[in-house]
């Protein structure tokens, strides 16, 4: 006897790498709801490498702002021959809207479901109190800090078909701690000075954890200069990509970090943070959540905030461990 057909759900989402993180608590609310439907996230192409690999969506499709005509026609031809039941429209912009026409004579339910900066709460916050109203799963408003938070546990899955996410494949044996400086692209004022984040790796060495740099190519010199000045820490700059990230994430010790959508990621993984902000009104409102505590700093000048007060932090937040709280 043959399967009755499953139905089709889209999720539209295309935003940058914090927002696609904080996404994913809401793709697993809507997989909860959709357990046996085929849910499609249509995306753009910048977070594929990392976004396959969820298991909250059956496929993804990776043009959903093609740059010719042509391309947007097949586009539309093929969602229009899939004939989704419904679509969550997490974007909620001019593109969103336009794909939402292609479905005005169909019986495709469309939901949108976005954040609005002037709530006064977390996106994450937010955003999941309109889902479960949608959805009829839960509380209809959270308190900052009370939804689920994004969970990129999954790529513990992706750990055991590949080595190249387990920590030996980057050098780090026993321990450790990763440290994601914010990269050049931002101004030297607005960021945590070098020599700083040198001390803060030595006295890392000291306790016995690895301190582990992580980011893209523009924060190079400040893993060169780390390794350089304190021996033993582990330059990982530029050679690693998001899943990989994410894995190093799920083995941690502790996260230390500047503002930086890589925070998003790495915070996702389970461990817990700290996170550093320089000129913010509220930083609770826009910071990373994870499923382990995330401490905040707040300082006007980055500058004056001092390693050992880094170090203190990681301890109160449970850093320091015997065996690290996202494995």
């Amino acid at each position: 006897m043959s399967e009755p057909q499953r139905d089709i759900v889209y999720v539209l989402h295309w935003g940058d790498l914090a927002s696609t993180v904080r996404m994913l608590a809401s793709a697993e609310m809507i997989r909860t709801a959709h357990r046996r439907d085929r849910i499609v996230l249509l995306t753009k192409p910048d977070f594929e490498s990392f976004l396959k690999h969820c298991p909250f969506f059956n496929a993804i499709e990776i043009d959903a702002v093609p740059d010719t005509r042509p391309l947007m026609g097949m586009r539309d031809k093929r969602l229009k021959s899939a004939k989704p039941s419904r679509v969550y429209d997490l974007m909620g912009d001019d593109n969103s809207r336009k794909l939402k026409k292609l479905f005005r004579f169909s019986k495709c339910e469309w939901v949108e479901v976005v954040a609005d900066p002037k709530s006064g709460q977390h996106p994450v916050d937010e955003v999941a109190g309109k889902l479960n109203q949608v959805l009829g799963l839960g509380a209809t408003h959270y308190e900052l800090g009370e939804a689920p938070p994004p969970d990129a546990s999954w790529v513990d899955f992706l750990a055991k078909k590949s080595r190249m996410l387990e920590p030996e494949y980057f050098g780090l044996n026993g321990p450790y701690a990763l440290l994601s400086p914010a990269g050049e692209s931002i101004k030297p004022a607005l960021r945590w000075p070098k020599e700083k984040w040198a001390t803060l790796a030595h006295e890392l060495l000291q306790a016995g954890i690895t301190p582990a740099i992580v980011g893209g190519p523009d924060t190079r010199e400040v893993g060169r200069y780390v390794c350089h000045v304190a021996p033993g820490a582990r330059d990982v700059t530029g050679r690693a990509k998001l899943p990989q990230l994410a894995g190093l994430a799920r083995r941690t010790r502790f996260i230390f970090g500047e503002d930086t959508p890589l925070l998003h990621v790495l915070v996702a993984g389970g461990a817990p943070a700290l996170a550093l902000y320089g000129q913010v009104d509220n930083p609770a409102l826009i910071a990373p959540r994870g499923a382990s505590a995330v401490i905040l700093m707040h300082a006007p000048t980055l500058a004056q905030v001092d390693p050992a007060e880094a170090m203190r932090a990681m301890k109160f937040a449970g850093g320091f461990a015997s065996a690290p709280e996202a494995a």
